[in-house]
This record gives C-alpha cells, structure tokens and sequence, in this order.
C-alpha cells in the first residue's frame, strides 16, 4: 500500500471520528513529492508529502503527522497572521510551539517539529512566539539574515543567544573551531528544513473563510472529535485575528500588463536569442477609489480615509481615480498621481453603494475597487460579468464587526478596517 493510499485510510477513519480535522483533509489536495526533505508540509491548499520518509513509519505515526498539519491549516498559519518579511524558519518554529503547546505530540513526532522542545512561555500566540523566537535569534558570526535563525540544537549541541551560549564541540567542552563550525553546518542544515515547511506559506483570504466556515460547523454541532479544549479555545481564537490594512491595501493592487514596450539587452528575443534585443512591459495598475462622504462618517474618518489613499502611492500605485459618494456620486472622477495635501468634501448626505457598484461596472478599464467607508448602507449589486476585485476599508473595529460579515458574503469581496491608533501624520493629512 502506497503513503497515498494509507493518508486516504486515515482521512477515511476521521469521516466517523473526527468530523472537523475531515473536513479539513477533503479541503486540501495531497501530493507525493520526492524531493522533500521534511516529512509534510501545506500550504496554497495541498498538503506535500515525502514518500521515502512515510514509508518507514507507523500508521499511528503518519496519522499524527497529519493531525499536526491539520492543526496548522485550522490554526491558518499557512494563510494569515504573518508578519511582514518574515523569516520562514522562525514562522516553522513559531508554528510547531504553538501546536505543541496545546497538544501533546508523540515523541517520533516531535523530534521532527523544531522548537517545540524549547520550553517558552505557555499561553502565548502564534505572533508572540515568532516576536519571541526572533529575538532570542542570534546566529553564529553574524546577524540574522532573510534564511537565518538561532539554533536550539540537539542533546550535544549547544546554541546562542538567550538560550544560552553554550560550546559546540563533540566533547561538551569550552567552544573550538571545528566545533564552532560543526554547529554551524548544523545550524543552516536545520534553518533549511525549517524554511522548507513554510515555503508554500502564503496569505489567502479565501481559503481562511473557507475554514472558518468549517470551524463555525464544528462549534455549532460540538463535532470537535478528540481535539480538546484547550485546542479548541485557540482554534476558535484563530478566528478573530484582525486583518492588517497595509498589508490587505499592498497586496490588493492588480498588476496588468500595460500597452507600453520597451527594449532591453537584458532580455532575450524569443525568436534570435541575445543578438536581438528583447522587450520589457511596464505593469500599471488602474484602480477606483470611493469614498463616503455621507453624514455619518465623521471628518476624522475622512482625514484617515485621504491619509490612506495618499500612502497608495507608496505601495507602487501610480494612478488612481477617486469618487466621492453619499447616496450619489458627487461630482466627477478626480484623477490622483501624486500626493494631495487639501481635499474639498462634498455631499454630505445618506448613504447608498450603488452608484458607486454601477460605475465600476461600466468601466472595465479599472482593475479594481476600494470602498472607504463607515459600511452603515445596504449591500450593493455587481451586475457584470468580468471578474471584479472589491475591496472594502472601514473606518475602525466597531464598524468591521457591525458590517465585516455581509461584505464578506459578496462574491470577490474582501474587507478590513483602519484601527483607531492609526497614525495620520500630518504630510499625509489633507485638509478637509
């Protein structure tokens, strides 16, 4: 019987026993992958696997191998929750505390989940323990680079920084240089497993619907199987981490390629190779910026919504086109390539998303939508058929959990909030 095969046989056992950690399992697609050098690991909905390593385990081993990767997928590690540039390996270490934290991994198991056996404060997040895991990140000879991470080594090996700076050479002796070397091939041979696990790691906001929709299943029914309850607290948690509005704004913005062709000897002709010159498209991104400047939206509000809409451009948007909104559009659409300190208001009025929906759709030239907004007003209709891109920040938490859930009901819509500790400094404060 193929790895497959007995990955199928277990998933199978959890459609009685295990509801959620099933439902789970039938979202994601697996694959055999030979040049693994981990075991298992998810992410961009598939499950990788490395035959030659499962082959020689248990049945009871493989099924905790893959309950721990259910726990990450549940937990939504591999689609939310990472920092800015962070370092793959801490986000492996980061990933395996957490879960070790609150589940009690098998030992052949958890010999293969780095950073579990550390000992860190329990009780913490997956944020807090990767904040955590990077500063105790001290690696030898240098500072901590994109691939680089601390060592916390094995029973003869020592590590540095705050863990400690014990020596490195096979005798548990004073620190040499072979053994200082030792520890170092060590050191990066582990980093490299480590950043292997998450390399598939990506934000995907549809896929994190899709498993809050699977955990709201489990608590509704109290179908959580044998996960227990501490596990079930931080499960439900995962639920509720605030989405970052740069982040959602910085990876909003759609690249197309644009009419304009340069030449360039950097780039080969597809026809006669280097002797010709090859030619390179600028990308542009066209996007349609809406803001409600109904009644109810305060001008404070209105002085974040221009601030953001001004850091866009630091986010590589060169073009943009701004509506102003109440119950209609007022006025019309006022083109942006730079940075504006003064903005005249108008309207003033109620509030509807409707005219705003229906010019966007008429306009195929725009590569997406940005609602700024308080969300107080009936849901729009989209009525076209080309794919849209809807993106929806309101102005603080209070109006993301009054009006975040049915904006996430529409179809290719996604939505976040700009926190009340925003900082609205006064060279992106336009003055209202």
């Amino acid at each position: 019987m193929t790895v497959l095969d007995r990955i199928k046989k277990i998933g199978e056992r959890w459609f009685l026993t295990e509801p959620l950690l099933f439902a789970v399992f039938c979202s994601h697609e697996f694959r055999e992958n030979d040049l693994l050098t981990v075991p298992m690991r998810t992410g961009n909905r598939k499950v990788e696997f490395a035959p030659e390593i499962l082959e020689r385990v248990s049945d009871a081993v493989l099924s905790e191998f893959l309950k721990v990767e259910m726990f990450r997928i549940l937990l939504k590690h591999p689609y939310q929750r990472q920092p800015p540039f962070a370092v793959k390996s801490l986000l492996t270490r980061a990933s395996n505390v957490t879960i070790a934290d609150v589940y009690e991994v098998s030992r052949n198991v958890k010999a293969q989940m780095n950073g579990a056996e550390l000992g860190l404060p329990s009780g913490l997040c997956f944020e807090e323990y990767y904040t955590l895991l990077k500063e105790m990140s001290v690696p030898m000879g240098g500072a901590l680079g994109e691939h680089d991470s601390y060592s916390e080594g094995d029973a003869g090996e020592g590590c540095v920084g705050e863990l400690g700076e014990r020596a490195a050479d096979g005798n548990g002796g004073e620190n040499n240089g072979g053994g200082s070397r030792d520890a170092q091939i060590k050191f990066n041979a582990q980093d490299a497993r480590d950043s292997l696990i998450s390399e598939l790691w990506d934000e995907d906001e549809e896929a994190c619907c899709d498993i809050n929709g699977f955990i709201e299943v489990a608590e509704a029914g109290n179908k959580w199987g044998s996960i227990s309850g501490k596990l079930q607290g931080i499960i439900k948690a995962s639920q509720k981490v605030d989405m970052d509005y740069r982040k959602m704004l910085s990876q909003f913005k759609t690249s197309v390629i644009s009419s304009k062709r340069r030449l360039t000897r950097m780039r080969p002709n597809r026809r006669f190779g280097f002797d010709a010159m090859g030619s390179r498209y600028e990308l542009s991104t066209n996007l349609l910026i809406a803001v409600d400047v109904s009644g109810s939206v305060t001008d404070r509000s209105l002085s974040f919504f221009f601030s953001v809409i001004n850091r866009l451009f630091k986010y590589g948007i060169e073009k943009m086109d701004v509506l102003q909104f109440d119950s209609k559009i007022q006025g019309e659409p006022e083109p942006l390539k730079k940075v504006r300190k003064t903005v005249k208001v108008m309207g003033r009025g109620g509030t509807s998303f409707q005219p705003v929906a229906d010019y966007y759709c008429a306009h195929p030239e725009y590569d997406g939508l940005i609602y700024f907004t308080d969300g107080y007003a009936p849901p729009p209709k989209f009525n076209t058929k080309r794919p849209i891109d809807v993106l929806w920040v309101l102005c603080g938490k209070s109006a993301y959990d009054a009006n975040g859930k049915w904006i996430k009901e529409l179809k290719r819509n996604r939505v976040t909030y700009i926190p009340l500790n925003f900082p609205n400094k006064s060279e992106f404060t336009p003055k209202i």
